[in-house]
């Protein structure tokens, strides 16, 4: 040691056996010169004319040939170093991540129309949040999927949905349930639940739509492979208590969104996929037969470079009467921090579409999903 901290005094505190390897020992010195830069030297704090510090030391045990056994420390931490790569490496950071983004319960929309999850219970309010009724499905059936993580904190965007008029909810497409829908036509005095389908046993998304209150349409994806899987559309025309396959996807690459704005015009739209005509769909005929839709490309500028940011169309919608599209920029957009989407309108149903302006992107509406 530097003459400068040559040891005048010393004592241990404590020493904790962390694992077999590895212990943390709390010990304090006085060295011929106190100061913060000794004190930092030795990864400790000076206080009350000694330096105290807190080491977490990783040995190695060897056995010489002489049976000898020798201990070296491989690494020095301080006790926050050594809680951190812990955290880190036990999975308890997992779990936490895992808790909090699919688990612990996310506020409510302050929205006309609008559902919570509380206290393990959906629930859903037709007058901004000030009264509920409870969704008759227990949260952990309602909140299941086939095929990846099931979040139950929140609802699957387009797997529901909430009017004065109709209200549904799908659940199931696992092993455990059939693809079901629960709905309710009086704000929920009353709740019917019918079967959709037992075609897809691992459901990965599926987006339900009500054009009129009889008709009705599901399109449910799944039975994955790789990034492809299949996709079946039902109908029903009694308000859903029967349902009937109708059609298939246009494509098997993963579905991004889907849904019905009329009683036959629907679309379907995948990722953006290099050297693909299109990754947006349209049908007149409820699903029987799609047709590729071409999007206007619209370029931006950003930091001096032309982009062409909105790959991933969503599902139309009307707004006044006139029927709108929103195109993102997909999972990995960053254009402006990737919260501005491209809105198109349409005068022909969905035929062809024209370029309105860039939006930022705000959360969906949970009365839609």
């Amino acid at each position: 040691m530097p003459r400068s901290q040559k040891l005048i005094e010393y004592g241990i505190d404590d020493i904790d056996i962390k694992e077999s390897n590895v212990i943390q020992i709390d010990f304090w010195i006085v060295t011929a010169q106190l100061d913060e830069k000794t004190a930092f030297d030795w990864n400790g704090g000076l206080e009350d004319n000694k330096i105290y510090c807190q080491w977490v030391l990783w040995f190695d045990k060897e056995t010489t040939s002489d049976d000898t056994i020798v201990y070296t420390v491989t690494k020095l931490q301080r006790p926050a170093g050594y809680d951190l790569e812990k955290y880190q490496t036990s999975g308890e950071k997992e779990q936490d991540e895992y808790q909090h983004k699919y688990v612990d319960e996310i506020p409510y929309e302050q929205q006309q129309y609008t559902y919570k999850i509380e206290n393990g219970i959906c629930s859903v309010s037709y007058d901004h949040a000030n009264t509920w009724r409870e969704v008759p499905v227990p949260l952990e059936t309602l909140a299941k999927v086939g095929d990846g993580h099931s979040y139950y904190n929140q609802l699957q965007q387009g797997s529901f949905l909430i009017t004065p008029e109709k209200t549904a909810f799908l659940y199931g497409g696992t092993r455990e349930n059939k693809l079901m829908i629960t709905y309710t036509e009086d704000m929920g005095a009353i709740w019917k639940t019918a079967e959709i389908g037992a075609q897809l046993e691992s459901i990965r998304v599926k987006f339900c739509s009500f054009p009129t209150v009889s008709v009705g349409y599901v399109i449910a994806a799944g039975d994955r492979t790789m990034s492809q899987e299949g996709q079946a559309i039902y109908q029903t025309t009694d308000g859903g208590s029967s349902w009937n396959e109708v059609g298939y996807g246009p494509s098997t690459w993963l579905l991004q969104y889907g849904g019905f704005v009329d009683e036959n015009v629907g679309f379907m739209s995948y990722p953006k996929i290099d050297g693909a005509e299109t990754n947006f769909y349209r049908t007149e005929d409820g699903g029987k037969t799609f047709e590729p839709i071409i999007l206007p490309i619209v370029e931006e500028e950003w930091m001096g470079i032309s982009l062409e940011p909105y790959i991933q169309p969503e599902t139309p919608y009307f707004e006044g009467g006139q029927l709108f599209l929103l195109v993102g920029q997909g999972g990995q957009g960053d254009f402006m921090g990737g919260n501005v989407m491209a809105k198109y309108k349409s005068e022909d149903m969905g035929k062809t579409w024209s370029f309105v302006e860039s939006v930022e992107r705000k959360s969906f509406n949970k009365a839609e999903g």
